[in-house]
């Protein structure tokens, strides 16, 4: 008898990753100035109608970011590059209300393209909540996938937006 079968069926959520790119036509300092601010993403994602921070783009910052749907995510900064036109950060308390998800960490990136436009990449790694192996649908991978690649390809497109204004 073999236990293979029924540890695969026992085992929790697998860790789930998303990267997603867009090019801008606009230099790299443009870009970055619009998404610089690690609070400012209220004013480059639909998604998102307020933000609050503690210590700005300071290491170990936090921000309560509070969704359109009324739903608050609190986060942490642990990385900040400015001339590397770069940040990362976590999520702190997993609101399943706001997004199916236990934990979130994330990097944006501003990066030179081909004649003169402009690379941003926001990848994330995350865990659903459900922490079982049989997740209602939505509390499933699939759920915590859509709705986190939905969020960043609109804060994408809206910075591309805002840039190529």
């Amino acid at each position: 008898m073999s236990l293979l079968p029924a540890m695969a069926l026992a085992h929790g959520p697998s860790r789930q990753k998303l990267d997603k790119q867009i090019e801008i036509n606009a230099p790299v300092d443009k870009v970055w100035a619009i998404i610089s601010d690690f609070c400012g993403i209220k004013d480059w994602n639909p998604d998102v109608t307020a933000c609050e921070s503690d210590k700005g783009n300071e290491l170990d910052s936090t921000r309560t970011i509070t969704l359109s749907n009324g739903q608050k995510m609190k986060e942490k900064l642990v990385k900040y590059t400015a001339d590397g036109f770069s940040y990362q950060y976590m999520l702190l308390e997993p609101n399943i209300e706001a997004f199916p998800i236990n934990t979130h960490g994330a990097t944006i990136t501003v990066k030179a393209g081909d004649g003169g436009k402009t690379v941003v990449e926001w990848k994330g790694a995350f865990y659903r909540s459900f922490p079982g192996p049989n997740p209602p649908p939505e509390l499933s991978d699939e759920a915590a996938t859509k709705a986190l690649s939905e969020f960043y390809l609109k804060g994408l497109e809206q910075i591309k937006k805002l840039a190529e204004s």
